[in-house]
C-alpha cells in the first residue's frame, strides 16, 4: 500500500521541491517580513520545523497580508500575500493535488492550469470563429467571482474529490485562514478564496468545473480562462438561451451572479484576454494599443539601461503578446520600445559609465517581430551610434563651456583695467592734474602720484576743494568729449561740457510737446523705476540674508502693492494735473519699497528708519544721497549728449536752475544704480562711517569705487552687451527718438 497523500506532504522532499519553485518566483514574503534571502539562509531550520508542525496537526499559518491593487477601472483589488513558509506548505499541496484535477479539468478552461494559459484559450477562441458556422457571441462575466466563491460547496467538492481527511483539512485551514491590514486589524474570510494564495486559481477551477460540464451540453464553442468566458453561437437566439441557462445555473447551483452579459456579433469584433478577435485574426484595439505604448514610455532606467524590474515588464508585454499579435503591431511596439531606449541614451547618457555598460544594457532587449529581430545587430549600432553622438555632442559642451568660462574670467579681468583707466577721481587737496606726453598725470605737492595713457580716459572728476587743472587738460577733455564733474561733499555742482554736446539739439520740439505727449513719457519713467525697484526686492530676496519672518512678510507686502501700483498706472488715463497723480503713485510704492530696506537692513545695525533727502545725519541715507549724484551728473551728461534740454521736465515742473528732466530719468537707475550699491555694502558689513552728520573720508573713497564699478560693469540691454552708464545715453536717445519723431519709448527694466 503506498504513501497516503498527507505522508507524502510530510516528506523533506515534498517540501523542498515546493520551496524551489517558491524561490524560482522570487515570492514577496508575507506579514512575517521573511525575504527569500532570509528563509533560506535557515532553509533546513524551516522545513524541520513544518515537518514537525504537520505531523503533529499543529501547523498555524500566518494571516494573509492584506494589500490593495488599483485595477483599471479605478477600483482596488484586494488580495493576501502569504508568509514564505506557509506559501511553501500550499505549493506543496498543489503539488500532491493537482494531478488529481487535472485528469477532472475539461480542455475548454485554460486559466492557471499547466501547458495551458492565455495563449491558447485565444487561440482556441480564433479557431471557433474562423473554423465552425458560429455568427454571435456570448461572453460572460462572474461579479467578483473569487470573493464570493462559497464554502460549503467548495469543501464539499473537496471531499468528493480527495480522500485524504488531512489535505482536506489542511486546504480548508489555508482558506478560511483570516487576513490583517497594516494596522494588524484581523478580518474573517466567510466566503470566497484569497486572491494571491497558492492554491485559489486552482480551487476556483474547480469550483467552475460542473459549469463547464453544463455549457458543454449545450455547445462545443465555449471557453473559458478563470472567471472570464466566451460561449459562440451560430444565431443570436441560441447566444440568449444560452444566457438565459447559464445565469439561472450559476445562481442556483453555485450561488454566484453575473455581470451584465454581452451580446454581440463575432464580425464586429470582441475584446478577450486583452487581444481583439474577429473572423479575419488578432489584434490590438485602439485603446489597448494606446495603454501598451503607454507602458512602453513610462519604463524607467538606471544609469541609461533597464533594471531588471523594467526588463521584467517588458517580457511580460513580449510573452504575453508577442506570441499572437500580428507582426505589423509587434513592430509597432518595438519601434515605441526603441524609440524610449534612444530617448533615456539622449537625457542619460552622462550616467552610462562606458561604451561596454551601454552594450551590456541593450543585449537583454529581446524583440517582439522577426523583422526587428533580423534588424537587431543594426538597430543597436544605431543605438550605440546615438550615444557616442550624444556623448561627443556633450563632451563637446563641456569643452565649449570649460573655454567660455576662461573667455569670460580674462574678459572681466580685461574689462576691470578698462574701466580703471576710464574714470579718473581725484579729491586730494593739493593735487594737480596735468597731461605729460600721452599720459594724464597727477602730482601731490610736486611728486608725481598718477600716470597712465590718457586714450581710455572717459570721465574726469574732482572731488572737494584745493584741486587744480592746467588748461591742456581741459582742452584734452573737451576734443573728446571727456566730461569734467566737480563735486563738494555731496553735491554735484559744475561740469565741465564740450561744446559738441551741443551741435545739434532737440530743444524746441521739446518745448513743443504736447501735455499727453509729456504724460505718456512721465508714465513709462515711473512705470519703469517701480518695476526696477521691484525687481531690486526680489534679488535681495533671493541672494542675500533674509531669514526672518517679518523680512519674508514684508517682501510678500511689498512686491504685491508695487504689482498693484504698476497695474494702476498701465491703465491710468490722462488728465491736467498728471504731475500730481504720478508723484502720488511714485510716493504710495516708495513707502512700501524703503520698509522692505528696513527690514533688510534691521541685523546690520545700520540705523535705517526711512528715507531721508535732504539734511540726512544717519549713514544709509547719507550714502544713497551721496551715489544718487553720480547719477545726476551722468544723466545730465547723456540728455545734453542727445540734444536734449535737462531743464525741460515731464514730471517734475520746470523751475528755474533746476534740471527737472534729469531728475525724471534719473528715477529709473537709482534702484540699479545707487540703491544696489548702498545696500549691499551694508549687508557686507565693510568699515563705513559717518564723521559729525558727514560720511567720512574713508567712506566716501569706498562709495566712490563702488558706485563708479557699477557704472563700468557691462549688462544686457536689448541683446547687447555693454557698461551700465552706457545705457544712461542709450536710454537718453531713445527719449529723444520719441520726442522727434514719435517712436515708443521702452523704459530701461533691470534683470534680477
Amino acid at each position: 500500500m503506498g504513501k497516503s497523500l498527507f505522508e507524502a506532504l510530510c516528506s523533506l522532499g515534498q517540501l523542498m521541491s515546493a520551496w524551489r519553485l517558491v524561490k524560482a518566483k522570487n515570492s514577496v514574503g508575507g506579514i512575517d517580513g521573511f525575504t527569500i534571502v532570509e528563509f533560506e539562509n535557515r532553509l533546513d531550520k524551516h522545513l524541520t520545523e513544518l515537518i514537525a508542525e504537520l505531523r503533529s496537526g499543529t501547523w498555524k499559518p500566518q494571516p494573509y497580508k492584506k494589500m490593495g491593487i488599483p485595477k483599471k477601472t479605478g477600483e482596488t483589488r484586494t488580495i493576501g500575500l502569504l508568509s514564505l513558509k506557509d506559501k511553501t506548505v500550499q505549493t506543496a499541496i498543489k503539488q500532491i493535488v493537482e494531478p488529481r484535477f487535472e485528469k477532472l479539468f475539461l480542455g475548454n478552461s485554460y486559466g492557471y492550469r499547466p501547458q495551458k494559459g492565455h495563449a491558447k484559450a485565444i487561440r482556441r477562441a480564433l479557431f471557433e470563429c474562423q473554423n465552425k458556422a458560429n455568427q454571435w457571441l456570448l461572453r460572460l462575466d462572474i461579479d467578483n467571482y473569487f470573493d464570493t466563491i462559497n464554502h460549503d460547496i467548495l469543501f464539499a467538492r473537496l471531499r468528493s474529490l480527495i480522500p485524504d481527511e488531512e489535505i482536506n483539512r489542511l486546504i480548508q485551514l489555508s482558506v478560511k485562514m483570516g487576513m490583517v491590514n497594516k494596522k494588524q486589524k484581523w478580518e474573517e474570510i466567510e466566503c470566497g478564496v484569497p486572491q494571491g494564495a497558492v492554491l485559489s486559481p486552482m480551487l476556483a477551477n474547480l469550483y467552475l468545473h460542473q459549469f463547464d460540464q453544463f455549457i458543454l451540453t449545450r455547445t462545443r464553442s465555449y471557453v473559458r480562462y478563470a472567471d472570464d468566458f466566451i460561449i459562440l453561437c451560430e444565431t443570436q437566439n441560441r447566444a440568449e438561451a444560452i444566457r438565459e441557462e447559464a445565469t439561472v445555473f450559476l445562481k442556483e447551483r453555485l450561488q454566484l451572479s453575473l455581470n451584465a452579459p454581452e451580446i454581440g456579433k463575432i464580425e464586429d469584433g470582441f475584446e478577450f484576454l486583452g487581444i481583439t478577435l474577429d473572423k479575419t485574426g488578432l489584434s490590438l484595439s485602439e485603446n489597448k494599443k494606446r495603454e501598451l505604448l503607454q507602458r512602453i514610455d513610462g519604463l524607467e532606467s538606471h544609469n541609461g539601461v533597464f533594471t531588471d524590474k523594467e526588463t521584467k515588464l517588458w517580457n511580460g508585454i513580449r510573452n504575453y503578446y508577442g506570441k499572437l499579435l500580428p507582426e505589423n503591431t509587434l513592430v509597432e511596439l518595438d519601434k515605441a520600445l526603441v524609440r524610449k531606449v534612444q530617448t533615456m541614451i539622449e537625457q542619460q547618457v552622462g550616467k552610462i559609465r562606458n561604451i561596454s555598460v551601454l552594450k551590456n544594457g541593450l543585449a537583454e532587449i529581446a524583440f517582439l517581430s522577426a523583422e526587428m529581430q533580423l534588424k537587431r545587430k543594426q538597430i543597436l549600432q544605431q543605438l550605440t551610434d546615438t550615444y557616442l553622438a550624444v556623448k561627443g555632442k556633450k563632451q563637446s559642451k563641456i569643452a565649449d563651456d570649460q573655454n567660455r568660462r576662461l573667455i569670460n574670467s580674462r574678459k572681466t579681468e580685461y574689462r576691470k583695467k578698462e574701466a580703471e583707466g576710464s574714470e579718473l577721481v581725484v579729491r586730494t587737496p593739493g593735487s594737480y592734474i596735468g597731461i605729460s606726453g600721452q599720459n594724464i598725470v597727477v602730482r601731490i605737492q610736486g611728486k608725481m602720484a598718477y600716470k597712465k595713457p590718457s586714450a581710455s580716459l572717459r570721465h574726469l572728476t574732482v572731488i572737494g576743494q584745493g584741486v587744480s587743472l592746467s588748461s591742456n587738460v581741459i582742452r584734452f577733455c573737451m576734443d573728446r568729449r571727456i566730461p569734467v564733474d566737480f563735486f563738494d561733499s555731496s553735491v554735484h555742482y559744475a561740469s565741465v561740457l564740450s561744446l559738441k554736446f551741443m551741435e545739434s539739439t532737440l530743444w524746441g520740439q521739446q518745448a513743443r510737446m504736447t501735455e499727453n505727449q509729456r504724460f505718456v513719457l512721465a508714465k513709462r519713467l515711473i512705470l519703469g523705476k517701480l518695476k526696477n525697484q521691484a525687481n531690486l526686492v526680489k534679488y535681495f530676496q533671493k541672494y542675500h540674508k533674509t531669514t526672518k519672518e517679518d523680512v519674508d512678510t514684508q517682501f510678500a507686502l511689498t512686491t504685491a502693492k508695487l504689482s498693484e501700483i504698476v497695474g494702476e498706472l498701465k491703465e491710468l488715463p490722462f488728465a491736467e494735473n498728471y504731475n500730481e497723480v504720478l508723484i502720488g503713485k511714485e510716493a504710495q510704492a516708495a513707502v512700501h519699497y524703503w520698509k522692505y530696506v528696513g527690514k533688510l537692513l534691521k541685523d546690520d545695525k545700520a540705523g535705517f528708519e526711512g528715507r531721508v533727502r535732504r539734511g540726512a545725519t544717519d549713514l544709509v541715507n547719507s550714502m544713497l544721497n551721496y551715489a544718487y549724484s553720480f547719477l545726476y551728473n551722468r544723466v545730465w551728461q547723456a540728455l545734453l549728449g542727445e540734444g536734449l534740454n535737462p531743464m525741460d521736465g515731464v514730471l517734475h515742473k520746470r523751475q528755474a536752475g533746476k534740471p527737472t528732466l534729469v531728475f525724471d530719468v534719473v528715477e529709473l537707475f537709482r534702484a540699479q544704480g545707487a540703491d544696489r550699491v548702498v545696500i549691499g555694502m551694508v549687508q557686507r558689513g565693510m568699515a563705513l562711517k559717518m564723521e559729525g552728520n558727514l560720511l567720512c573720508d574713508a567712506t566716501k573713497r569706498i562709495l566712490t569705487k563702488g558706485v563708479l564699478e557699477r557704472m563700468n560693469r557691462y549688462e544686457k540691454y536689448r541683446g547687447e552687451e555693454m557698461p551700465f552708464e552706457r545705457i544712461f545715453v542709450e536710454q537718453a536717445k531713445e527719449i529723444a527718438a520719441y520726442i522727434g519723431s514719435g517712436k515708443t519709448f521702452k523704459p530701461y527694466i533691470a534683470k534680477w
